[in-house]
């Protein structure tokens, strides 16, 4: 599996460690870091990622008082430096919930193998639950920042509307779904079928003249 791949789904270690480390002084090893994640798959295999970090309120403040932007936490998902492209990067200080807020889409995330759609879910991540009225798979992630926090996040990845026959590959560690076919792709189906009968009885048409011309 890339590693892009993996940074897609399971980024809050990422970006915790990305966070923290801008701390002047570690925090105690005791402390955890609480997360909140959405990743929400379009029918196109792009995937956006919400992610709400909640850590305690010393925390909070170290880091609100070290960096001057936290979208400079984001560089790391720059399309420059991945192989998967990440857009709309967003990222933004809640000081009455002490929670930093982080969104980015990454293009192409979900893979196409024809017959269903596949995307990877890298260690790290215990599967609970999947709820196929909501289309959701429920995830638990925990991460250790070093010696600086530990990480636990409850995650969502929610798959398309149009999405069936979700499955949770536990021995591949992948989410797989079926998505049905684009209208687009049986209009044009039905388009080329009917030029097809048209050059047809087209053809046929000029072969019988030609051959009532000789006669």
């Amino acid at each position: 599996m890339e590693e892009s791949r993996k940074h897609a789904i399971l980024i809050v270690a990422v970006l915790c460690i990305l966070t923290l480390s801008f701390l002047c002084a570690s925090p105690s090893p005791a402390e955890e870091i609480h997360a909140q994640c959405v990743y929400t798959v379009s029918p196109s295999g792009d995937l956006t990622a919400s992610i709400k970090l909640i850590p305690p309120m010393i925390i909070y403040q170290k880091v609100r008082e070290s960096i001057s932007n936290l979208y400079l936490v984001l560089r790391k998902f720059a399309s420059a430096r991945a192989a998967t492209e990440a857009v709309d990067q967003k990222a933004d200080w809640d000081d009455s919930g002490h929670t930093m807020t982080f969104s980015m889409k990454f293009l192409g995330a979900g893979r196409n193998l024809g017959d269903h759609w596949e995307i990877d879910i890298p260690g790290g991540t215990e599967f609970i639950n999947l709820d196929e009225s909501k289309k959701t798979f429920f995830f638990n992630e925990t991460a250790q920042a070093g010696e600086m926090a530990t990480i636990r996040a409850t995650s969502r990845l929610i798959a398309p509307a149009e999405a069936r026959q979700l499955n949770w590959d536990s021995s591949r560690r992948v989410v797989t779904y079926v998505m049905p076919p684009a209208r687009g792709a049986s209009g044009r189906s039905i388009l080329l079928l009917a030029a097809g009968a048209v050059l047809i009885v087209l053809g046929a048409g000029l072969t019988a003249g030609s051959f009532f011309l000789k006669s």
